[in-house]
């Protein structure tokens, strides 16, 4: 091997840090600050008291090859919150009796379990994700831009169409993150962004729009059956 090669091999062996460690290492330092600012317990690899009710998800079923970082979780017996980055990999296949590398797809998630909730299970995802898709989409006639903007999915269905009354669907017509997912279903609920993670300085805004998706639902849980959209 010669100087010229030597020299190369470092260089992308530095990049390859920068790339792949680095940025990861200081994702983590940062929102391991956060945590500590918020006083609320961070958990590097994820709390893994919280690993079995996580998997009740669709986002948790999409891949056996998955991980959870930078967990942030707190909680009591009447709620129950973590914000972590969220990672899977799908694809790949085997080449040569070898698993392929696949595409990888990174999220951030705020999670909630609270006393005040009472879902039926249903996946509210933009629409543009499964153009291609023959899924079933809940749609209501009344509101022709929430369903055009959202696919919602679940069972039984006649619950779902009672807890998407008036008030969530003009909530949810209004969010402008277009890449916006929610899942619930009994006294659990997720928010993430579609393959985003957040900015560690974004993370109070995060939070914030996470509790506002979240009080939305309990009061749907409560009004649901007062006012009930056309289907």
């Amino acid at each position: 091997m010669n100087l010229q090669d030597a020299i190369m091999i470092i260089i992308l062996g530095l990049l390859a840090f920068y790339f792949i460690w680095w940025r990861d290492l200081d994702r983590e330092e940062k929102l391991r600050t956060l945590a500590n600012d918020l006083k609320i317990p961070f958990y590097p690899k994820g709390d893994k008291s919280l690993f079995n009710k996580l998997k009740y998800f669709s986002l948790f079923s999409i891949s056996d090859r998955h991980k959870i970082k930078n967990m942030l979780h707190q909680g009591n017996e009447e709620l129950d919150i973590a914000i972590f980055d969220y990672s899977f990999v799908t694809g790949g296949g085997f080449n040569d009796g070898k698993p392929g590398t696949g595409a990888t797809y990174a999220t951030s998630a705020v999670y909630f379990c609270s006393t005040k909730l009472d879902l039926p299970q249903f996946t509210l995802e933009p629409e543009k994700k499964h153009q291609i898709e023959d899924l079933h989409d809940i749609d209501f006639i009344d509101y022709p831009k929430f369903s055009d903007k959202y696919l919602l999915r679940g069972n039984p269905e006649k619950s779902i169409r009672k807890l998407f009354n008036k008030e969530l669907i003009k909530f949810f017509e209004s969010i402008s993150e277009l890449e916006l997912c929610v899942e619930g279903g009994g006294n659990q609920i997720i928010i993430y962004k579609l393959n985003e993670r957040i900015d560690p300085n974004e993370l109070n805004k995060f939070m914030d729009k996470g509790m506002e998706v979240f009080s939305k639902f309990t009061k749907g849980t409560q009004s649901a059956l007062m006012n009930p959209p056309s289907s």
